[in-house]
């Protein structure tokens, strides 16, 4: 594949609360701890795929991103850390007429487990206007979720696909009314976690396990899609493509701490590593450790280690 990686998706500052447990409904915990972090899955995919670079020697690509910020604090911050990584940001737009977007997140201090809740802000601007200027064409591949309009989604999947680019497709979040009506033979490889494979499957509401995960992403190319990775957590990865058995890429054992980001940090390193070579299960492996060791960290960003 030629050309660099372009990720188009979403910028969140997120307001990190580490608690000793969840909270219930109508309860409020206090004495938490409070970690600021800048977020959002488009940037933190982009930010994830500069870091890992290092261990990529020769083979890492170039990094794009294109997403769109408010004119404000959270935005600057967010700039600062491309800036330090080096990340090409000419397709990020700063409007100002909007907040950047922004998460709250409920981390659960034994397991390490999240809990989130958005407010999209800027990232709602991101339609297939706003990405008209977009060198979608000029990929090498093209990394994508689904935190952004649903029209500006699909029109970025279908003009790779009319280019010929490779598309990564990162299903998430989604549920049963939020499906942007994505072609699945136009993805090369869709990456959701379990939940997110349900909702794809066609079955909102229940969890894939890894022992239910093998069926699940043979379902997946039933439908169409021409490659899927179904994230695990600390399992590993599910890998499946047409013509072979689906296999099991394990995840090393770690201490999790916090697994807020651990799915980008996959995304991000799997596909910077998919780019630079052809072995898929290479590239799944590479992402898989990538992503293990950033829940030994606490944040998003901040626990994407520059490799």
């Amino acid at each position: 594949m030629a050309g660099p990686l372009l990720v188009i998706g979403s910028v969140n500052y997120d307001l990190i609360f580490r608690h000793a447990r969840l909270p219930q409904a109508g309860e409020t915990i206090s004495g938490t701890e409070l970690f600021e972090s800048c977020g959002g899955k488009g940037a933190n995919q982009a930010v994830a795929a500069v870091r890992c670079r290092g261990h990529l020697g020769n083979a890492a690509p170039p990094v794009l991103f294109g997403g769109a910020v408010g004119n404000d604090a959270h935005a600057a911050a967010q700039r600062r850390v491309f800036e330090e990584d080096e990340l090409d940001t000419r397709y990020l737009l700063v409007l100002d007429d909007c907040h950047t977007g922004l998460s709250a997140v409920w981390v659960e201090a034994a397991t390490g487990d999240n809990r989130i809740m958005n407010s999209p802000g800027a990232n709602s601007r991101l339609t297939a206007d706003a990405l008209a200027a977009a060198p979608i064409e000029e990929a090498g591949l093209l990394l994508i979720q689904n935190e952004t309009p649903a029209d500006g989604v699909r029109s970025a999947i279908e003009r790779a696909h009319g280019a010929n680019v490779p598309v990564i497709w990162n299903p998430a979040p989604i549920d049963a009314g939020s499906d942007p009506g994505i072609d699945p033979g136009q993805i090369a490889w869709v990456t959701p976690n379990e939940v997110e494979c349900a909702v794809l499957l066609g079955r909102p509401g229940e969890r894939i396990d890894a022992a239910s995960s093998a069926d699940a992403a043979s379902e997946l190319l039933d439908l169409g899609y021409r490659g899927a990775a179904l994230t695990l957590g600390p399992a590993g990865v599910m890998l499946a493509q047409p013509g072979s058995a689906p296999t099991l890429v394990p995840a090393p054992k770690v201490d999790a701490i916090d697994t807020t980001g651990a799915g980008d940090a996959f995304n991000g390193a799997f596909a910077a590593a998919l780019l630079g070579s052809a072995d898929s299960r290479k590239a799944a492996l590479f992402g898989v450790r990538y992503a293990s060791d950033s829940v030994t960290r606490r944040g998003t960003q901040t626990s994407f280690a520059r490799w």
